[in-house]
Parts: C-alpha cells; sequence; structure tokens
C-alpha cells in the first residue's frame, strides 16, 4: 500500500511545482501476479482509503497524481504471495525469474481483464487523475504481442490482430469501468 513516507515523496515533488506524478511502477492487479518485486496491490478495495489520502496530499500542491497498473505474467515468481501459479499466453520458463506459467484459459481471460477494469475502478473512487496501463514488453499483454512467447493456435496467438486481442479486449473493459471521463494512458 501507498504508506505515508512513499506519499510523502511525491508530496515532495508536487510542492517543486510538477504538474504530474507517477507512481507505483507495475502495480498488480491479480493474485496471480503477487507484488514480488516490491510493487503495491490495487488488486483489493483497501487499496482506495490509501488513494484518497495520496490524491488528497497532491491535489492541496495543484499536481495530478496517476498510478501504473500491470500484470506480470510469466515475468513474475512462482514462490510468493498465495503460490499460485503464473499464467501466460504459452508455458514457456520465464528465464530471469524463473517461473513455469500456466497457459490462460478463457476463465483466465475474463478474470484478468475484470482485474485490470476493477484496478482502474479502484484508482479512479481514490480520487487519482487517471491511471496508466503498463503494456512492457515483459509483462503479460506484450507476451501475447511476442510469437517468441505466444505459441498459440487460438484466437489469441498467430497473426498480428489475434495476438492483439486481448490487450485491446481489456483495454476497453477498462474504459468501460471508469467512463470516458477519466485519464487511462497505455505504456
Amino acid at each position: 500500500m501507498p504508506q505515508q513516507r512513499y506519499q510523502l515523496y511525491h508530496e515532495e515533488k508536487a510542492k517543486g511545482g510538477v504538474a504530474m506524478t507517477m507512481f507505483g511502477g507495475s502495480s498488480v492487479v491479480s493474485p496471480d501476479c503477487p507484488a514480488t518485486f516490491g510493487q503495491l496491490d490495487v488488486g483489493e478495495d483497501r487499496v482506495i482509503g490509501y488513494f484518497e489520502e495520496f490524491a488528497e496530499r497532491i491535489h492541496r500542491h495543484g499536481a495530478a497524481l496517476m498510478c501504473q497498473i500491470s500484470h506480470m505474467g510469466r515475468r513474475t515468481r512462482w514462490d510468493a504471495g498465495d503460490w499460485i501459479s503464473p499464467v501466460a499466453p504459452s508455458p514457456i520458463r520465464e528465464p530471469e525469474h524463473w517461473s513455469f506459467p500456466k497457459t490462460m484459459e478463457d476463465w483466465d481471460f475474463k478474470r484478468v481483464r475484470r482485474d485490470f477494469a476493477q484496478a482502474a475502478r479502484r484508482c479512479k473512487e481514490g480520487g487519482l487523475d487517471g491511471c496508466e496501463l503498463s503494456f512492457n514488453a515483459l509483462h503479460l499483454i506484450p507476451q501475447f504481442w511476442s510469437p517468441a512467447v505466444n505459441r498459440r493456435t487460438d484466437e489469441y496467438g498467430g497473426s498480428l490482430e489475434n495476438r492483439m486481442r486481448f490487450s485491446l479486449a481489456a483495454l476497453q473493459e477498462v474504459r468501460e469501468a471508469v467512463g470516458s471521463d477519466y485519464i487511462i494512458r497505455v505504456r
């Protein structure tokens, strides 16, 4: 959770005149993506109170506040959090963190899209000015884009259009959850 010390760091930037401060690099949205690298957990409603306090602290200096949300996919660790197997497009071991991911099934797609949408909703309800979906090349969504990692033969694999399907559906579900008047940034 973004506790006081973390908030004070960003408040100093706001006092210094920044127009916007982004926090929570790769904040996790799902239980199968535990915060193994010190990220924030935006997967539960309990974060909303922290966001409200954080937003009030930053807004009093005229700055905007956004949180980056993500799902690490196969890039996370298998032995952290609740020890739930990471998910990925295909069961290809991640070379740096040694996880052996489970291939995403139909219900995983629905759940992860919903997790992104609910994380964005929490950002909005917490008074943040927007959220950034981290489509970092090593995270879950872009793992679908890469034929080296995505070896699927269904509607999520093969052609570029198919490999983009999950990311576009996730982005659409996020937009539906927060409405058209909320900032959604994609990195």
